[in-house]
């Protein structure tokens, strides 16, 4: 059985490692840890040159979520810098019942800057300007576009011209720039620089907050002054269920990691009775788990300050056990499951040479946002106000001050209180599908953190098809199809997602897989 196409092995080392969707990023990572950085300071390195270096998937204006642990205490802490809904947002607001997916009213408070700064300032040990200067200079003097940029600007060229001051940016020659090419964001590096200055006061109180209101207001936009200056990232702890001698921890919503988890404990008892990770077994069970945790989260998620969702209860040994009762291992079952909608980011994971581990996840939504780059700063705004439903009635309704149910999910694994695992995956609604097949295949079925995110790939769409990469074994086709999935075939690494993976065995040996979909890289200490 091939598990994976470019024959490598993961990243090993014991000094630290790093997997980010950039070579650029990675590098950034691993210079901080070798100048003596922490995972912290490495992570946060990285997310900003990712945004200089793939501003379709994150940016300034975007949000962010982390999970952080500490080698010394085993604790993990969530942070969530997911940014609220501006207090002008309406649903009336909306007539056409629906929010654009791009413009000046699609974006909610962008959290990610104060994000970063909640980061640092408690679990980091470097300077901000330290941190923040591989994205300066990459902005500054430019960098080579890699063949995902170049291939994300040519398919939203009518979005990116709809919009000066990002065509401006993104197509300084007047077209997509060429794979290779070197692209320059100079007022993207003037941002950066005064945010490494100034910190979260600069963006949420200061003049880079000024700026943005002010631009937003003027084009017509709800984003006032006031947003920013409101905006608090929380943090606290994660959630955690033991699964097969593990404790499996994940963000706590707004996110949507709980119906990861969901799943990972429905399918759970299904590793010993399937013959590896590319089994029937494994698969119809891994598919059939997540239409029933996506039914959970579409009929109760919601922004828990402001609905009445209690994860606990969707997480309890009770409803699992229902859950579990209610997969049924003969048939494909239809649950309501919600739009699953495909949306992209960005996500990474650094462990330092204590131990110490961050992943981390931040995203504009969908592709560059809802298009619009403040001008004269080049930052690109989320538009993640999509996230809300228009419905009165839904749990994830829109109201001003909420936050929207978030795709964006990682996860870290303990065993013992020692770290053994930590990942994620870009591609929205199919970052849990991806994070449960990663998963299951590294705690479940021991395989090597590069085969497993190389592994074959499948997920869930609309209309609950459910596309597979045509690399899967065609035993394994054949029974998903008597069992009754409608399935549609893609391409080799064709289905999605660009999961970066850290795995630590019981002796300190780091392994860390890039999913070959992206132009991630791995690297190791």
């Amino acid at each position: 059985m091939t598990h994976g196409l470019t024959g490598r092995l993961a990243a090993r080392g014991t000094q630290g490692a790093a997997a980010c969707g950039h070579p650029l990023a990675t590098r950034a990572a691993m210079d901080t840890l070798v100048a003596g950085g922490n995972a912290t300071d490495a992570a946060v390195a990285a997310a900003a040159v990712m945004v200089v270096v793939e501003p379709h998937l994150s940016h300034v204006g975007g949000d962010m979520f982390l999970l952080h642990y500490d080698a010394a205490s085993g604790e993990v802490t969530a942070i969530n810098a997911s940014g609220a809904a501006p207090s002008a947002a309406r649903i009336d607001s909306y007539p056409d019942g629906e929010v654009p997916l791009r413009g000046y009213r699609s974006t909610t408070v962008p959290g990610q800057v104060a994000g970063w700064d909640l980061a640092l300032r408690t679990f980091g040990s470097k300077l901000r300007q330290e941190v923040f200067s591989p994205a300066i200079a990459h902005a500054e003097f430019g960098f080579p576009v890699g063949r995902n940029l170049a291939k994300a600007i040519r398919a939203h060229i009518p979005v990116i011209e709809a919009f000066p001051a990002t065509h401006a940016v993104l197509m300084p020659k007047g077209r997509a720039p060429e794979v290779g090419e070197t692209l320059v964001q100079t007022d993207l590096a003037h941002a950066l620089r005064a945010l490494a200055i100034g910190g979260v006061d600069e963006f949420y109180r200061g003049g880079l907050a000024e700026v943005i209101a002010a631009f937003i207001q003027a084009n017509g936009g709800d984003l006032a002054l006031d947003d920013l200056r409101a905006f608090r990232p929380q943090i606290g702890p994660p959630l955690t269920r033991p699964w097969r001698g593990y404790d499996l921890h994940v963000q706590p919503p707004v996110s949507q990691a709980h119906v990861m988890l969901e799943a990972m404990l429905i399918a759970e008892p299904l590793v010993d009775e399937a013959r590896g990770p590319l089994s029937p077994e494994w698969l119809h069970g891994g598919v059939e788990a997540i239409k029933l945790a996506y039914a959970d989260r579409h009929e109760y998620a919601g922004d828990p300050a402001h609905a009445e969702f209690d994860v606990g209860q969707t997480l309890s040994v009770e409803h699992i056990a229902q859950r579990r009762a209610q997969l049924d291992r003969s048939e494909a079952k239809v649950h309501q499951a919600g739009p699953l909608g495909d949306t992209d980011t960005t996500q990474l994971a650094v462990v330092d040479r204590h131990g110490n581990a961050v992943c981390l996840i931040q995203s504009v939504f969908h592709n560059f946002g809802c298009g619009v780059m403040v001008e004269g700063t080049g930052i690109m705004l989320n538009n993640r106000m999509t996230g809300f439903s228009l419905d009165p009635l839904h749990p994830n309704c829109l109201a001003p001050g909420k936050r929207p149910m978030h795709t964006l999910t990682t996860y870290l694994a303990t065993k013992e209180g020692r770290l053994a695992l930590l990942g994620g995956s870009p591609g929205g609604m199919r970052q849990v599908q991806t994070n449960l097949q990663t998963c299951g295949a590294v705690l479940g079925f021991g395989l090597d953190p590069q085969k497993a995110v190389e592994l074959p790939r499948w997920f869930i769409g609309e209309e609950l098809q459910v596309t597979i990469e045509d690399r899967l074994p065609a035993e394994t086709v054949a029974r998903l199809t008597e069992l009754g999935h409608d399935l549609h075939l893609c391409p080799p690494l064709d289905a999605g997602g660009c999961a970066q993976v850290i795995a630590r065995d019981d002796d300190g040996l780091l392994a860390a897989g890039s999913d070959p979909r992206g132009d991630g890289h791995a690297q190791a200490l």
